[in-house]
């Protein structure tokens, strides 16, 4: 347990630290902290009544279809905004999706990445874990 606490911790943390950002406002595209050919990258639009409107893409690298889960949220793990399963064809990127959020920082965890459209024979982790 404690070894996965520390192990979400950094996944966060890898997002939180240091976002540069396009001329179009998008951030510039981060491998996920544990899968090397996954990637996103966010644009935050603005604040729209109370809420903070961002824009979040995912990309695969690799050839084949993979499907994984992605988990939102804002804070670290204080409050989860969504998690979902993405699908995505080999060499794709996916279309544009709205979040909208209390806080104005977010951060995303992607996990449970399959070779196959189905959440079955989730692959391990191909980064290390820095120590």
């Amino acid at each position: 347990m404690k070894k996965m606490l520390a192990f979400t911790a950094a996944l966060l943390l890898c997002f939180a630290a240091g976002r540069a950002q396009t001329e179009s406002g998008w951030d510039n595209w981060q491998q996920t902290s544990c899968y090397s050919k996954i990637s996103f990258r966010m644009k935050y639009v603005g604040k729209h009544g109370s809420q903070h409107h961002w824009q979040i893409q995912l990309r695969n690298d690799y050839e084949d279809l993979v499907s994984f889960n992605y988990n939102i949220t804002d804070k670290i793990q204080e409050y989860s905004i969504t998690t979902h399963r993405k699908t995505l064809y080999g060499n794709k990127v996916s279309d544009v999706i709205d979040v909208y959020t209390k806080e104005e920082d977010i951060y995303l965890l992607v996990d449970k990445l399959s070779l196959s459209p189905y959440p079955e024979n989730f692959m391990d982790c191909d980064k290390k874990e820095d120590k």
